[in-house]
């Protein structure tokens, strides 16, 4: 399947949320959307499921038009951080109900992953009795019980606790081998950089850098603080390295292969690493 956009334009009054000129997404890769807070994100995934329809331009599912065809988003799941759940009934009338607007789904298969997800002994209960984590786990279990081709999800991981995080991004990641397009959302650039194949940096409404994570000659950030940080200045200076100082730290940009070599020549001059970090680039843009 594939996710074709193409002038996409929206504003709420004078404000305009979204002028993006054509982006594609396609099936078997998961794409990280990231950004400030307010450029967009989630304007962006209301669009694509049409959510919100007052936008210009086109958003096609392979090929159809959302806006004139709602079929095509019969297998895309979505789950929004601001999405609500009928509070007055239990978890199970929830499945139901939701999985009805999507014309079914396996019912023993979705309660085997609510049983993973440690909420199966709570789906005869209302879902005001729940806590947020537990919410947050009836939700993203809604959206993945379809066995949705396309999968988006906003903010998936708030309110979580690290062991269901780490079941999710586990799935996540063996649906993507089924073939399936995730596009997610986070604030927690760690959890995008491990799942993500590419990342769209929005910024003003579009998408203005794509980096592929999975690029052997990626260029990463590193930032590393030294027993001798004139020696290893020097060092950078004569490998035409470009870096700054930031307090006890040195940042410069290289690949991992780049880096490995500078590393031995560091500690075969006797320059001792007190500290190393490492981060993709894409986080620097959105900090």
């Amino acid at each position: 399947m594939k996710i074709k956009v193409s002038h996409l334009q929206f504003s709420y009054g004078t404000h305009q949320v979204l002028n993006i000129s054509n982006t594609e997404f396609e099936q078997g890769n998961i794409y990280g959307i990231v950004g400030k807070n307010g450029v967009g994100k989630t304007t962006f995934f209301k669009a694509l499921t049409n959510i919100i329809t007052n936008y210009k331009g086109s958003v096609k599912i392979d090929g159809i038009e959302v806006k004139e065809n709602l079929k095509a988003l019969s297998k895309v799941g979505i789950v929004l951080d601001d999405m609500d759940l009928y509070k007055g009934r239990t978890g199970l009338f929830n499945m139901r109900y939701f999985g009805g607007l999507r014309n079914g789904f396996n019912e023993s298969q979705a309660v085997a992953l609510a049983k993973e997800l440690e909420i199966a002994g709570f789906l005869d209960k209302k879902v005001s009795t729940y806590s947020l984590g537990m919410k947050k786990k009836l939700i993203l279990l809604i959206s993945i019980m379809n066995d949705a081709e396309i999968l988006i999800f906003d903010e998936p991981f708030r309110g979580l606790d690290a062991k269901s995080v780490n079941w999710f991004k586990t799935y996540l990641l063996e649906l993507k081998k089924q073939g399936r397009m995730i596009l997610i959302s986070s604030h927690v650039h760690e959890d995008i950089a491990a799942l993500s194949d590419k990342v769209f940096v929005m910024s003003h409404g579009d998408f203005r850098d794509i980096f592929d994570l999975k690029d052997s000659a990626q260029y990463f950030i590193y930032k590393v603080e030294v027993n001798d940080k004139a020696a290893f200045m020097e060092l950078l200076s004569a490998k035409n390295i470009s870096c700054e100082e930031q307090g006890a730290l040195i940042k410069f940009e290289l690949d991992e292969a780049r880096y490995r070599d500078l590393f031995k020549e560091t500690v075969a001059q006797d320059i001792e690493f007190m500290q190393i970090k490492r981060e993709n680039k894409f986080v620097d843009l959105i900090k």
